[in-house]
């Protein structure tokens, strides 16, 4: 079978489980020509989104009851898949979707209106395929990239794309410069694959695992912040997770919260703490608030 984008596999193997069939990851492998791991981490991606619904058996994998897509998806994940879908140029003869989730996305589009859209439109589809494939099998990419008013090449080793921010990044090592850069994909301009391939190092899988904004800096250990929380907006905290880092280490009786993040730059933090100000104070590291002043000081001057 030629290739496929990923987005396309996953759903035929969810489909696929929810028809109950038994998926081997050697089989699937070669049905899709791709390599052993790329099956495992769909699998994994789906027992992570969908719960545990399928038993394993060996490295094979089978669906014990249909709650997929259909049943599964309420509002916010229909409008996420919605957008998906249009990301990457899916028409309906291509999708996968069935009738049904179909019908439940225009549904929910009548009753829910999402001011701030979950992803940036992308209509390059030919750039989204080039990445795509750049990442899966370790290709060095050739990329012109906008940065504030000029054009910069560079050559790139792509390891990820994420969403972050309301915004897609490629995110890996600019080689020409030797540094972990997060690009815009909306900024590149001009693109391709050259005849190098590279080896992924393990460190830096690690570091992309642990980002949690565009802000996160390679090879800077991570740092404790732990802010107070008044009564009246803790539950703002209990409810949401403003960072995947975010633990609620306190619990007071009066309803107070005390709420610790892990960073690795104060501007991970820096707009979540300005939002909720006065109604939170930063415990500790102590430069934190220092460096809140001196921003806050910043946006009044208009600097």
């Amino acid at each position: 079978m030629s290739q496929q984008s990923s987005l396309y596999r996953t759903i035929q193997i969810l489909r696929e489980l929810n028809e109950g069939k038994k998926l081997c990851i050697e089989s699937l492998a070669l049905y899709y020509e791709v390599n052993e791991r790329t099956i495992q981490r769909d699998f994994k991606l789906i027992r992570e989104i969908f719960g545990d619904f399928m038993t394993k058996e060996g490295r094979c994998y089978q669906g014990h009851k249909k709650v997929l897509l259909d049943e599964l998806l309420h509002a916010t994940d229909l409008m996420t898949l919605a957008n998906i879908i249009n990301l990457f140029g899916i028409t309906n003869k291509q999708s996968l979707i069935s009738v049904k989730t179909d019908s439940m996305i225009k549904n929910s589009m009548s009753v829910y209106e999402f001011k701030s859209k979950p992803f940036e439109v992308i209509k390059n589809r030919e750039l989204m395929q080039t990445l795509e494939h750049a990442i899966k099998f370790n290709k060095e990419l050739n990329i012109s990239y906008q940065a504030k008013n000029i054009i910069v090449n560079r050559l790139f080793q792509p390891y990820r794309i994420l969403f972050l921010n309301e915004n897609f990044y490629l995110v890996g090592w600019n080689i020409t410069k030797n540094y972990f850069e997060y690009l815009r994909i909306a900024l590149i301009k001009e693109f391709g694959t050259t005849s190098k391939s590279f080896y992924r190092d393990s460190e830096t899988v690690a570091f992309i695992d642990s980002i949690q904004t565009p802000w996160a800096k390679f090879g800077v250990p991570q740092q404790r912040v732990r802010l107070h929380i008044q009564a009246h907006v803790a539950k703002y905290f209990l409810l949401k997770k403003y960072l995947p880092s975010q633990t609620i280490t306190k619990e007071y009786e009066n309803g107070e919260l005390e709420v610790e993040y892990r960073v690795n730059d104060f501007k991970e933090v820096e707009e979540l703490i300005i939002k909720w100000l006065p109604h939170l104070k930063v415990l500790e590291p102590v430069a934190l608030n220092q460096q809140i002043k001196k921003v806050l000081l910043e946006k009044l001057k208009g600097t």
